[in-house]
């Protein structure tokens, strides 16, 4: 006599199989998502620090000429006016491969924008949207008005 229920082999049912299954599926859709926040949010970041790079930029060419980059070629006419910082290129665009907004006023006040991850103008970012990565990240004179920290 052998063990186990009568009529029944060893291997598992199609109904237990699909559980299974479903539930692989539920997990590594949380996975994805969360892995999709997480390069967005270091896409992020790194257009932050590139922000920076630029600014700084900006602000010694200023210092050096006594007035900002023209604006009027956007962000390839501010590559091509400040050349390298630190040996590499100056960014030109955002993390998600969309361009910097680049605009001076008279007065000598400079504005450098990134439209965010879908590249459309729109609402700024703030500390309570900052998981939202369609909303744009905005530096002015050197410091962020809107930005997600």
């Amino acid at each position: 006599m052998g063990r186990g229920s009568p009529g029944r082999s060893g291997g598992y049912a199609v109904v237990e199989l699909t559980v299974v299954l479903a539930l692989l599926a539920v997990i590594l859709c949380i996975a994805v998502v969360g892995l999709v926040s997480l390069v967005d949010r270091s896409r992020q970041r790194a257009t932050m620090a590139d922000m920076r790079a630029v600014a700084k930029g900006i602000e010694a060419y200023a210092a050096s000429r006594g007035f900002l980059p023209d604006d009027a070629s956007g962000s390839a006419g501010l590559r091509a006016a400040l050349g390298s910082l630190g040996g590499r290129p100056v960014p030109t665009s955002d993390r998600w491969r969309h361009p910097f907004r680049y605009r001076r006023d008279g007065a000598g006040n400079y504005t450098l924008a990134s439209l965010g991850k879908d590249g459309i103008d729109g609402d700024d970012i703030s500390v309570a949207t900052r998981d939202d990565y369609f909303r744009d990240i905005v530096l002015v004179n050197g410091r962020f008005t809107a930005a997600p920290e």
